[in-house]
């Protein structure tokens, strides 16, 4: 199969069987980095995340190893980094680093490739010169200019990555040694040994490159479900800095934390996409970053984040107000009336089901939203008139059993199948007296 047959595939190999999709990607690994090539793997990056294949070890998955995990985050299970690097950046990245450091010198590092003796020196060697290459580039991207060796018009946000990318180079092996404690990843709760080995470490960076502490400390976030727990175990790490230093690295990290969470709590506006699930859930999660990072700053308050991160509440209250509570009764409801609707209706029902279990869901954050009266209303409401027309349709010959059940199952999805059941023997019992 030629390159131009694969590329023209597409999304289509998210959908063939898991013994071709291995081929296929296998057969893209052979070829080079092609644009064409990259395009196709990024489209496919989904499904090699999600069936974890061990993907051929070439020196430019070596190269990114370190700072791997600030990679925009693709899977939904993925924590979001709080530093986050572009792979069209890393893309564009990698060949000026082949080109400084030079063919020859880059097939002595080969070996480390393989399980060998040579090969934690190797890798330690390369990781060195790659900082040395990447420090040199970044020199000559300018933020506001366009960089015609990377191909990419420097912005901030690129000329930082650059630096971290160096960084990161530079202590390389500490992060490997990171990324095997705080491992699989993500890891959902920060335990002792956790804790243990990031101080350990930690302390270690801070004698030989305390200028590479902060994004060392980034690194360990985003290898957490929810990076803003690490703000809460920062506090009483000692990472041998003076008590100044040590405040004005909270300071910067809790920073980073609340402009993470402001962004998140801004994607509902355009992301939602009518699926009431993905709001609840990103609802959810936002609630639990605002909760640890609000623990985390009792030890060091700071007006300015107090407002920030009240302002973000007020806006997942009004993301779980308009995106979940309002008109839920009318729209569960609606389905349940739309069964002999075809595919549009089955359609609906789908959505119905969607709305119901995200109402459910944000019961769990009601309180904490001042939505409680909201939510309990809105669900009895609901609950009400799907328990009017079950007996409707369950009670007497005229019904439909169908829209009876399926009413019952959107009791179930709301309340509980605790409720349910009780409704549903109310039913059956009044209907055979």
């Amino acid at each position: 199969m030629e390159m131009r047959d694969l590329v023209a595939l597409g999304d289509k190999l998210l959908d063939i069987d898991e013994a071709k999709f291995r081929q296929v990607v296998d057969l893209l690994e052979r070829m080079n980095d092609h644009p064409d090539i990259l395009r196709t793997i990024a489209v496919i990056r989904p499904r090699l995340i999600e069936l974890r294949l061990n993907r051929r070890p070439t020196l430019k998955r070596l190269f990114c190893d370190p700072f791997e995990d600030l990679f925009e985050a693709l899977g939904k299970a993925d924590p979001v980094p709080l530093s986050v690097i572009e792979r069209a950046l890393m893309n564009s990245l990698w060949p000026l680093v082949e080109a400084e450091i030079g063919k020859e010198r880059l097939r002595a590092f080969r070996p480390a490739l393989q399980y060998g003796p040579e090969r934690k020196a190797l890798s330690e060697a390369f990781w060195t010169e790659c900082a040395a290459a990447v420090s040199k580039i970044a020199e000559g991207a300018i933020s506001g200019h366009y960089s015609d060796a990377l191909e990419l018009r420097m912005n901030p946000d690129r000329t930082r990555a650059l630096a971290d990318i160096a960084t990161i180079l530079s202590i390389a092996p500490d992060v490997i040694e990171l990324k095997a404690a705080l491992s699989p990843k993500p890891v959902p709760k920060l335990h002792a040994d956790h804790m243990e080995a990031i101080q350990t470490i930690g302390r270690r960076i801070s004698r030989a490159r305390p200028a590479a502490l902060k994004i060392f400390v980034l690194l360990a976030a985003s290898r957490l479900t929810d990076p803003s727990v690490l703000l809460s175990g920062l506090w009483d790490m000692d990472l041998g800095q003076k008590p100044a230093d040590r405040a004005s690295l909270f300071m910067s990290l809790s920073g980073t934390v609340v402009a993470q969470i402001e962004e998140r709590s801004r994607a509902w506006q355009t992301a939602a996409g009518g699926d009431r699930m993905a709001v609840a859930d990103l609802a959810l999660h936002l609630v639990a970053s605002l909760d640890a990072t609000r623990a985390a700053m009792e030890h060091s308050r700071n007006k300015e984040f107090d407002r920030r991160l009240k302002d973000i509440r007020s806006s997942v209250h009004a993301m779980v107000n308009t995106q979940v509570l309002q008109d839920a009764d009318a729209g569960i409801v609606a389905a349940i009336g739309a069964l002999d609707g075809g595919s549009d209706g089955r359609a609906q029902l789908v959505r119905a089901e969607n709305h119901a279990r995200a109402l459910r869901k944000c019961a769990t954050i009601a309180d904490s939203l001042g939505l409680r009266g909201e939510l309990r209303e809105m669900t009895r409401k609901t609950t009400v008139t799907l328990t009017e027309k079950a007996q409707q349709a369950l009670a007497g010959p005229a019904g439909n059993p169908r829209t009876g059940y399926t009413a019952i199952r959107m009791i179930e999805l709301i309340a509980g199948p605790a409720e349910a059941n009780k409704i549903m023997d109310g039913i059956m019992s009044g209907g055979r007296r």
